[in-house]
C-alpha cells in the first residue's frame, strides 16, 4: 500500500490467450460499457489506474478503501484486444471467454452443458483433471437421479429434503457449508402509509421500532431451520455468519418470545395487533414460499392478522424495487468475507451519489448507523474496524431492527465415492475444488 488511497496490484502471469496479463487489459476493461454482468459497485471507489510496468498497476481511490482488493477479486479482466464492445453472445461462443483461471473455454450448448479444458499454464495449483463437463439440470429430482445413476459425479443445490435418502447410499457422500447468503424480512419503516399493513388507529405500525422488535421476537428461527429447512439453515440475528469480518457476539440469535412480543405491541399502541401481508418469491431462495407461510403462522399465533402472497422472482423483484410491499422475504449473499458491503447496500440510506443503499428497497435510514459503517469502511486498523462494525451491527439489528434476519442458507453438494470437495461459503461450485480422494 503506497498511500491510504493508493495501492499496487500485480497482474496474473499467464492468460488463456497464451500471454501475460498486462496493464492495457485492466485499463481497457475499465472503459467498457455494460457487460453481461456489472461490477460497478466493486470499482466505484477507483479514481484512476496507472501502470508502473506491464504487470503492476498503481490504483488510486477517491477515499481510503481497505477492502478494495477483496472487491477487485470479483472483477474478471479480459484481454485488451477484445476492444470495448462485448456482448453476451461473445461469451457464449467463446470469443470473450478468455481469463487467467485454471480452465479454458471448451464449448457451450445453451441450457445443456459447458465444456472446460485444463489450463496448463495456470499460475496456481494445477487442475486435477484434463477436462470438465458441467451439465445444467434445473430439476431437483433430475439432478439427484443423475448422480445416483452414475451419469454425473457431483451435483450442487441438493434439496434439503433429499439429504437423508442420499446419505443412506454407501457410494455417495454429502458435503454442506454455511454460506454468507442471509435470508431476512424487510420492513417498510419509511412511509407513513404503507400498502399492505393496516391498524385500527391508521398509519404504518412498522415505523415504530418496538413493533419491528416485536415481529422479530415472534419468530422461532430454530423451528424454521429444523422443520422447513430440514436442519440445513443456520439461524441468525445479524448480517454475516461467524468467521466473517463484521460478525459479533454482541448480537446473539434472537429466541422466540411471543409474550414479550405482545407486550411490545401493547406498549407501542397495538394491543390487538394489526393486519399485514407478507410478499416474497416462490422460486428464488431455498424453500422461500414455505418460509413465508411459516413466518405468517408465527405472526398469527402472536396476535397479528397475517396473509402471504408469493410470486415468481422476476415479478417479485420488479415490484420490490418499486416499493410495492410493506414486508417481504429477501436475501443477500456476502462473498467477500466482510459485512461492510452488505451493511452499505442492504441497510445504509439509499443514496445513489454515495453508492449506498442499492438493495435497501424499504428505504430504512439511520444517520448514526450510516456514520459507523462509513468509518469502518475507511479504517485500515483492524481492531478499530471490527469495533465500528460491531457497533453498527448492534445499532442495525438490536436497537433499530432495520431488517429481521432469519437464517443463512447452507450450500449442499453430493458427490460419488472417491472424490473430495473443498467447500467454501461463497455459493459457487468450482471445478478446481473437486479432486480425487487421497
Amino acid at each position: 500500500m503506497a498511500h491510504p488511497s493508493t495501492g499496487r496490484r500485480d497482474l496474473p502471469r499467464r492468460q488463456h490467450a497464451g500471454r501475460a496479463g498486462r496493464h492495457h487489459d485492466v485499463r481497457t476493461h475499465s472503459q467498457r460499457g455494460e457487460l453481461p454482468c456489472t461490477f460497478e459497485s466493486n470499482v466505484a471507489a477507483i479514481a484512476s489506474i496507472e501502470a508502473e510496468n506491464d504487470l503492476t498497476l498503481l490504483i488510486t481511490t477517491d477515499e481510503p478503501t481497505p477492502d478494495l482488493i477483496e472487491q477487485l477479486g470479483s472483477v474478471y479482466i479480459l484481454p485488451s484486444e477484445l476492444g470495448t464492445e462485448i456482448s453476451s453472445r461473445d461469451f457464449d461462443n467463446g470469443t470473450a471467454a478468455i481469463g487467467t483461471g485454471p480452465w479454458r473455454y471448451g464449448g457451450w450448448t445453451p441450457n445443456e452443458r459447458l465444456t472446460l479444458t485444463a489450463h496448463e499454464d495456470y499460475w496456481g495449483d494445477a487442475p486435477a483433471y484434463s477436462d470438465v463437463v458441467i451439465r445444467y439440470i434445473p430439476n431437483d429430482a433430475g439432478r439427484v437421479a443423475a448422480l445416483i445413476a452414475g451419469d454425473v459425479d457431483v451435483i450442487d443445490a441438493v434439496p434439503a429434503g433429499d439429504v437423508p435418502a442420499i446419505e443412506s447410499r454407501s457410494a455417495v457422500q454429502i458435503v454442506a457449508e454455511t454460506t454468507g447468503r442471509l435470508i431476512y424480512l424487510a420492513l417498510d419503516s419509511d412511509r407513513e402509509d404503507s400498502p399492505f399493513v393496516s391498524a385500527p388507529e391508521g398509519g404504518n405500525p412498522l415505523q415504530d421500532v418496538r413493533v419491528r422488535q416485536a415481529l422479530s421476537l415472534m419468530l422461532d428461527r430454530q423451528m424454521i431451520s429444523d422443520r422447513i429447512m430440514n436442519g440445513t439453515a443456520t439461524p441468525t440475528g445479524q448480517l454475516v455468519p461467524e468467521g466473517f469480518v463484521g460478525w459479533t457476539d454482541q448480537v446473539p440469535v434472537p429466541q422466540a418470545d411471543p409474550e414479550a412480543a405482545r407486550a411490545l405491541l401493547a406498549e407501542a399502541g397495538y394491543p390487538d395487533g394489526f393486519t399485514i401481508t407478507l410478499h416474497g418469491p416462490n422460486n428464488r431462495y431455498q424453500n422461500d414460499a414455505q418460509i413465508l407461510q411459516a413466518v405468517s403462522q408465527l405472526f398469527a399465533r402472536a396476535g397479528l392478522t397475517s396473509t402471504v402472497e408469493a410470486m415468481p422472482s422476476n415479478i417479485f423483484f420488479d415490484r420490490a424495487s418499486q416499493q410495492d410491499f410493506s414486508a417481504f422475504l429477501g436475501g443477500f449473499g456476502t462473498t467477500t468475507g466482510s459485512a461492510i458491503r452488505g451493511l452499505q447496500q442492504v441497510i445504509a440510506t439509499n443514496d445513489p451519489e454515495a453508492g449506498t443503499g442499492g438493495f435497501n428497497r424499504t428505504r430504512f435510514s439511520d444517520p448514526e448507523f450510516d456514520a459507523l459503517v462509513a468509518r469502518a469502511a475507511q479504517s485500515f486498523d483492524e481492531a478499530e474496524r471490527d469495533d465500528l462494525l460491531a457497533q453498527a451491527t448492534v445499532r442495525a439489528f438490536t436497537e433499530q431492527q432495520a431488517i429481521i434476519p432469519l437464517h443463512f442458507e447452507q450450500q449442499i453438494w453430493a458427490l460419488r465415492e472417491g472424490l473430495t470437495y473443498d467447500a467454501r461459503p461463497i455459493e459457487r461450485t468450482l471445478a478446481q475444488d473437486i479432486r480425487p480422494a487421497e
